[in-house]
Parts: C-alpha cells; structure tokens; sequence
C-alpha cells in the first residue's frame, strides 16, 4: 500500500508545464537563428527533459512516498493488553466447569487475570459478526470490570460470529508508536461463521502484534439457541482449527532471522481449563519497569530513491550538453562521470546510512524514531560482526536513552562500547556515564567518568567542565554535611548549659529556703523558752 505525507507537494509539479514550454520555445528561437541550430536544439532539448525529470524527482522527494513494511527494533518499557471476547451465541452453551455457559467461564477467567495485572493498561474488544471497541485502552480497571460483567450475546446487534474482525479492533486500539508492549488475548470456542479467523491472525503475525486464542468449551457438541430465539445448532470447541490457524500464522511472522526463535510462538493457542494456562498468558508481560526489545512495522519511506534519481537526472542533464549528436565522442567522459556516480551511490553501506538516519531524528527531538533506527544499525552490527558499527550504534542508542531519562537502559548501552575503541568514542562514552552519574546524585562517580573522559581524550572540554562541577558538589554536600554535624554538637552543648544553669538556680533556691527554715526555728525555740 502507498502512503503519501505531504499530499500537496504535487501542486509543485504544475509549475513544470510553463517552465518547459518556454524552455522549448526559447530553444525553439535559439536554434532557427544559428547554422547548426538542429544538433545543439536536440542537446538543448535532452538537457531540459533530464532537468525537468529533476524536479520532478524532487518532488515526490519531498512528498514523503513510502510503500512496503519492514521490521524496526524499539525500546519497550511495560505492557498492555487488549481483551477479545466472542460474545455470539455459541458462547452460551453450557459445557464449561461446573455447568456454567463458556461465555460466564471467560468472564471468571477474565476477572482472576485482572486482578494480577496491576498497573497494566487494556482495552476490551467484543466480537460478534463485527468487532467494536468496547473499552479504549484505559488503566481504570473498574471500567474494565464494568463491561465484563455486562457481557453478552445482546450487546451485539451483528449476526454472527466473526473473531477475526475482533482481532482487527484490538490491534488498531493500541495507539500508533506506543511505548508499551503489545498482547492480544482472545477468548473464544471458535467456532465462526465468515472464516476470517485466519487471516487476521496472518495479519497480526506480520505486523508483530502477539495474539494468544484462549479456547472455552469442549469437542462434544452442545446445542444451543441461535439469535432468532427459535432455531436450535449445535457448537462445540474447534481447538484444531485454532491450533493449526496459529501454526500457519506464526511462520508468516516478519522478524529478523536471529529474533526468530522468540516470536516463533508469537500466535498461540491454550485451552482455558488446561494445567498453568493463565499462569503462561501473565507471563507474556514483562512487568511495568521492565524495559524490553521489541519490533514494530512502519511502511518503508522511499525519499532515498527519489532523491537519487534528482542527482542522476541531473548528472545527466550536464552530460546532455556535451553530447555530440553524431559519435558521442565528446561525452564519453560525462556518461562515465554518471556510471561511476551510480555505482557510488548503490555501494552505500546500509549500516551507516541507518546511523545517519537515527542522528538526523535524534536532531529533531524524534527520540522514538531515533532509538528505532540506532538499535537497528546495532542489530546490524552484531549479525555482520562490524564492531566499530556496533560501538556507535550503542553510543547513540545510549545518548537517546538519556534524552528519555531511561538512565539504567543508557548505562546498559554504555558498557556495550567495546574497550578497542577509539579514544574519542572511549572519551565521549565516559563522559555520558558521568552524566547518568551526575543525574542520579552520585557526584563522586560522576567525577571519576568525567576523568576516566580526559585520560582518553584531552580535549574533551566537556568533560573537564562536568568534572569541576561534581567537585564543586561534592564539597558542597560535604561541607552541608559537615555544618550540619556541628550544628547538632552546639545544640547540644546550649542544653548542658541550660541544664547547669537550671541546677545552679535551683541550688540556690534550696539554700535560701534552709537559712529561712533555720531562722524560723530560732525564734521559735526562744518563744517557748
């Protein structure tokens, strides 16, 4: 499918039209005026053509054409889950556990998995002969609670039963470039009735979205009502046919050949009363603070191209004018100049094409495109055992992370920096490691980075600024710390002179009071005499 951006960079191409026709018709005038005015119009002609193809080019250039897919690695911290439920009426038999229908049996199941999911973002999606979004995706479990607990064949209007347009609803409920990982789980007996199941579990397989079938119900038939409240069938559980749609699915997979091995299983299917089944679906999720690799599918721009095909068209327009109409011999050396430029152009290696890619994001703050393209060119790296390619892959891949304050990520891309290095990456990649140090408050650490950075490079400014600085921290926090202790050994020397002061005080008060008690008994004593 093509996708353009800028759908209005087209109206550019009707500037062509009056800029050819007076290129042709000056040509036109030019060439009746001189003797040899049909060899250099013909030259004249061709160099205007090649030219006006150049614009051209750079116009669908600049119109962002892209077309195709392509696997791209991205950084994801946490989880979030879109919950299927097939609400038509063979969900109401009942041959569940304990006599309940399949329907009430997801439900139960449904609940016991959103009590462990704490902190997990999820969408409910309910599928009958279509697939509508109940619930977007939301962290307010109680709206999610609200909706299972309303489940049922009459919320749907739709005859039917389609999974697979359920499935379709929940992978356009995830937002666009979603930092969370993504899981599809679909509980379902599958049993339907427009046989679309397969290919939106093949379609989900090819844009990495992970869907998980949960089946409920048995393989003996049960007979249930149909939507007309009249016409009795009979349904049963078709894990066979789920099994082998999700064997079938998974090989359709798009991932790179070394990631093969984990979304080998990326579309399963487990029974629901199955030993351990809902313990295998909570696995699925990472946990929230867990940051994790994972691929997305984006269309594949092809600017690239087009942009080529401005500089060929306009080598050749320059080449045009030194044609010599009869034997060609005075542009040989142009038609060289032009086959030796396109040679230069498709030997351009992809790995750093993909690192410029990422710097040129990273400069417009696109962080998450950034981060894609870096990790990509670090996959790249390892598979074709490039290490200077893989060094700064990870460097910049680093840099990104600490944009995005995902500091324990960056730290973890900076220990990836081989020690063969070159001194100024070596340089660049302590002085970062200060930087994560200096962030989280370890100034002393930081110090030691921004050292470590001078050592491989002296003339790292940068580093010699950032180490003054954490110096200047760190004696500050030693000097706080210090005043602090001497504050609280005055503190407590006023209450031991306080405390003396009081005693004295009181000292006092005591003999004043004996010398009174002892007069009074004197004259006593002489009255009684």
């Amino acid at each position: 499918m093509i996708a353009i951006e800028r759908p209005y960079a087209f109206l550019f191409l009707l500037l062509t039209i009056p800029t050819g026709w007076l290129c042709f018709y000056r040509i036109a005038r030019i060439s009746g005026r001189i003797k040899a005015g049909k060899r250099l119009s013909l030259r004249l002609k061709i160099r205007t053509i090649f030219r006006l193809l150049a614009c051209v080019s750079i116009v669908f250039a600049f119109a962002g054409i892209s077309w195709g897919s392509r696997t791209f690695p991205v950084q994801k911290s946490g989880d979030a889950v879109s919950l299927v439920f097939d609400i038509s009426y063979s969900m109401t038999a009942r041959d569940a556990p304990g006599g309940i229908s399949r329907l009430e049996a997801a439900k139960l199941y449904a609940f016991n998995l959103l009590k462990r999911m704490e902190g997990v973002p999820v969408s409910v999606v309910i599928a009958k002969g279509d697939g509508v979004i109940a619930v977007p995706l939301t962290d307010d479990s109680a709206a999610v609670e609200a909706i299972l607990s309303s489940l049922s064949p009459e919320l749907m209007t739709s005859a039917g039963s389609s999974i697979g347009k359920g499935i379709t609803a929940a992978i356009k409920s995830f937002p666009s470039n979603m930092a969370q990982a993504s899981h599809i789980w679909v509980f379902t007996d599958g049993d339907e009735t427009d046989n679309g199941l397969a290919s939106a579990l093949e379609d989900a397989a090819r844009f990495a979205f992970p869907v998980t079938l949960v089946g409920f119900g048995t393989a003996k038939p049960v007979e249930v009502t149909a939507g007309d409240g009249k016409t009795k069938v009979k349904t049963s559980l078709r894990a066979g046919r789920m099994i082998d749609y999700a064997a079938a699915a998974s090989k359709k997979a798009v991932m790179p050949h070394r990631k093969a091995s984990a979304y080998a299983d990326a579309i399963t299917y487990i029974s629901a009363d199955s030993e351990g089944s809902g313990w295998i679906l909570l696995k699925q999720l990472a946990g929230k603070a867990a940051v994790s690799e994972s691929y997305d599918m984006k269309s594949v721009p092809r600017h690239g191209i087009f942009i080529f095909l401005t500089i060929f068209f306009l080598i050749c327009s320059f080449a045009a004018g030194e044609i010599n109409t009869d034997i060609l011999s005075g542009g040989k050396s142009s038609i060289m100049m032009v086959f030796i430029l396109c040679s230069l152009f498709t030997s351009c290696n992809s790995g750093k094409s993909t690192v410029l890619n990422g710097s040129f994001a990273w400069h417009q703050k696109k962080y998450q495109n950034a981060a894609a393209n870096f990790l990509r060119a670090w996959t790249e790296g390892q598979k074709e055992q490039n290490q200077k390619l893989s060094d700064y892959a990870a460097y910049n891949l680093a840099s990104t992370y600490i944009m995005q304050e995902e500091y324990e990520a960056a730290l973890n891309r900076l220990e990836q920096v081989s020690p063969e290095a070159d001194s100024k990456l070596k340089s660049r990649t302590y002085y970062n490691m200060g930087i994560i140090a200096s962030r989280t408050g370890d100034y002393k650490k930081a110090g030691d980075f921004f050292k470590f950075a001078i050592i491989e490079d002296g003339s790292n400014i940068d580093a010699k600024i950032n180490l003054e600085f954490s110096q200047q921290q760190l004696e500050s926090r030693q000097a706080k710390s210090a005043e602090k202790q001497m504050s609280s050994v005055q503190i407590d020397k006023n209450e031991a002179s306080l405390a003396d002061a009081v005693y004295t005080l009181i000292q006092q008060q005591e003999q004043e009071r004996w010398k009174r008690l002892q007069s009074n008994k004197k004259n006593d004593s002489t009255l009684d005499y």
